[in-house]
């Protein structure tokens, strides 16, 4: 591909505007989310884990490690905290990552990528839903 003056404007531009405080904040806000709901109380009243209550409601990639290995338990202790240890690190990577995207959606003009943020919107909105439903039904 040839390098034209116009696309060489427009990574300056998606630079600037990379750099700027308004392209973070969805990732920023992504961050406070996460930091709130892992030191959040179970809703089952119980204080043991705290946050741990939430987070199979929350975050799909430890809902989804635990599904694959349900049927059988690991009887290898190393395995089985490497599992764990991914988990986590999926929990407090997840929302900083979608603010992350629906940002670059909007810089970006890509199918793709505008097919991630609406996943991403729809799964901010269920969670908005099921949350709502659950204090409702505690109180």
């Amino acid at each position: 591909m040839i390098d034209t003056p116009a696309s060489g404007n427009q990574e300056i531009r998606e630079r600037l505007i990379m750099r700027s405080i308004r392209f973070w904040i969805p990732a920023i806000i992504g961050a406070m989310v996460t930091a709130v709901f892992l030191f959040l109380p179970p809703t089952g009243g119980d204080h043991a884990g705290a946050g741990l209550g939430e987070m199979l409601l929350l975050y799909p990639v430890p809902l989804f490690t635990r599904m694959i290995f349900a049927g059988n338990p690991l009887s290898d202790a190393f395995l089985s905290r490497i599992i764990n240890v991914l988990a986590v690190a999926g929990v407090i990577v997840q929302f900083p990552l979608y603010g992350f995207v629906i940002s670059y959606a909007k810089l970006k003009q890509s199918f793709l990528l505008k097919v991630c943020a609406g996943v991403i919107w729809v799964h901010i909105v269920v969670i908005v839903v099921s949350l709502a439903i659950v204090l409702i039904h505690s109180l």
